[in-house]
């Protein structure tokens, strides 16, 4: 069995059974549980969880992730394939000799003959031999084929003609002579470009290559082709964000949460900017200054999650008073907004989805020169959404992948493998160049009781940060999950507490630009620290 779960055979994931806001169970079929063989310490271990949340590899069927068994060439050659986000749907038709078009392989075999990537491997019948395990040295042959052929014409030439030479010169590893002359100019490219690496004893390039050093070899390669990738950065300004104004310059967009909708009877609607958490607050020029002197982007949020929303979308009268009244705030220049984002919550029944959309139209035909911004929520099971006409009419489209908490399971807001989940179902439907990933600065916590009963709450971001600090606290990242995992004893009982922290968050920055999204959205501003803010200068 290969890395991947479709070479052979399909293998369910570990899917994890949850209560959805409906009451009704849901199943989300990504993998919810850690591989009983992935240690805490192994140097593998970031590499083979990262890329088994974006379902570039799997496990087995009893939980094993089996790190030291080995690779055909055909399995790499899928993993190669996928991790450069190639569509290998439609083959060329052109294929090595030995592999036919109803192999499970052709299509990524194919995509990488077309483009010459395994030249290096095929013998002199032009045929690949699929099943035959992949050496090191063949693996950093294809590897660097792959990314020399994204460089110029004059770097490629330059390479190939003096780079590797001096590059082997420089490695000098004790059995470099025995890595294949063909292979060797596109090897000494992978090191070159950190992808591949020796030790003391030699490069080793007859060794098979293992599963964790696949999974190592991909995750450098995705990092490689992300590496220059820029993402915007949205942060709302919302709930106590003051202490975050001298990050706006850090921040490409500004989404100001002092605005909600108000709707107490049928016909009757405005933009409530005064009352609730959500209100323009005294001192708001500062605010708004600060984001024009950064020249960012400066959009007006607004917020609602009443179960009568679904009424107030049949509510043509609500409706237009509301959009009159958030037309003049919109308009009013001394605020200076550039656009808005509608965050409307809760939309369950697929009946809904229509009436959104139709709202909508409304609201951007109404403020042509302003900016559209929608936010949703994951489409599991809020049905009220049309991602694929509000991604078609919106200017970006803000996906809330969090809030997946269920006490019960102690399922934390925001696993990596439910986010990359969401952003999957999400592109399917929304330009990526349109997508914004939502992170949500929080922490969850559950108390087991001395009697056995258990809370559970949302514990304040300075309150958790403290307790980082405090003794008697184990920490460690979790995985799956990748979010920081803290447990500790007090009078109360039994504390377990997940945290989006520094690095689970970078880990979200990385998915997005693995993506190619066009930024990030930090809910809210106020919530994020000095390390968090380090990720976005």
């Amino acid at each position: 069995m290969t890395l991947l779960s479709l070479i052979q055979k399909t293998i369910p994931a570990a899917a994890l059974l949850l209560l959805a806001a409906t009451g009704s169970a849901l199943a989300y079929d990504v993998s919810l549980k850690p591989f009983t063989d992935v240690s805490n310490g192994d140097w593998f271990q970031e590499e083979v969880y990262s890329l088994s949340a974006i379902g570039l590899i799997d496990g087995y069927p009893d939980a094993t992730f089996q790190p030291d068994g080995m690779l055909t060439r055909e399995a790499f050659l899928k993993l190669l394939v996928q991790s450069k986000s190639l569509d290998p749907a439609v083959p060329s038709g052109d294929a090595p000799a030995d592999v036919e078009p109803s192999r499970w392989s052709y299509p990524y075999i194919a995509a990488a003959y077309e483009r010459k990537w395994i030249d290096v491997l095929l013998d002199s019948r032009r045929a690949l031999d699929p099943q035959r395990t992949i050496t090191r040295g063949e693996v950093a042959a294809v590897a660097g084929r792959a990314l020399l052929d994204a460089q110029p014409q004059e770097a490629r030439e330059r390479w190939m003609s003096q780079g590797w030479q001096e590059e082997r010169e420089r490695r000098k590893y004790a059995d470099g002579d025995t890595i294949g002359e063909g292979l060797r100019p596109y090897a000494y490219y992978a090191v070159n470009r950190g992808i591949m690496e020796g030790d003391e004893t030699g490069f080793h390039p007859q060794q098979p290559l293992t599963r964790k050093e696949a999974a190592a070899i991909f995750y450098r390669l995705i990092d490689a082709e992300t590496a220059g990738a820029k993402l915007e950065h949205t942060g709302f300004y919302a709930i106590r964000s003051y202490p975050a104004i001298g990050r706006i310059p850090l921040l490409s967009q500004v989404t100001f949460g002092w605005s909600h909708l108000e709707y107490p009877s049928p016909g009757t609607a405005r933009l409530n900017t005064e009352k609730t958490e959500y209100r323009i607050p005294s001192g708001w020029e500062e605010a708004l200054g600060a984001a024009g002197s950064a020249k960012a982007g400066k959009e007006l949020m607004v917020y609602y999650g009443d179960k009568n929303l679904k009424d107030f979308l049949k509510d043509e009268g609500a409706q237009n008073a509301f959009i009159d009244s958030l037309k003049a705030v919109l308009t009013d220049k001394k605020y200076g907004f550039s656009g808005v984002c509608m965050d409307l919550e809760g939309l369950l029944e697929p009946a809904s989805a229509a009436d959104y959309v139709q709202f909508l139209h409304r609201v951007k035909k109404s403020i042509p020169d302003y900016k559209l911004t929608v936010a949703v929520q994951p489409d599991y099971y809020y049905k009220g959404y049309d991602l694929k006409e509000i991604g078609g009419l919106a200017d970006t489209v803000i996906l809330m992948a969090y809030n997946f908490t269920h006490d019960e399971s102690r399922l934390p807001s925001a696993p990596l493998p439910l986010v990359n989940d969401s952003v999957k179902r999400a592109l399917a439907l929304v330009p990526k160049e349109k997508l914004v990933l939502g992170i949500s600065k929080q922490a969850n916590q559950w108390v087991t009781a001395p009697d056995g009963g258990t809370d559970s709450f949302n514990p304040e971001i300075a309150e958790v940060e403290k307790r980082l600090g405090a003794p008697g606290v184990s920490q460690s990242m979790s995985y799956p999950y990748f979010l920081k995992r803290m447990a500790f004893q007090d009078e109360r009982g039994s504390h377990e507490m997940y945290y989006e922290d520094t690095e689970s968050i970078e880990k979200k920055l990385w998915l997005a630009k693995y993506y190619g999204l066009k930024g990030v959205s930090l809910w809210y501003m106020g919530n994020y620290t000095d390390s968090d803010w380090k990720l976005f200068e």
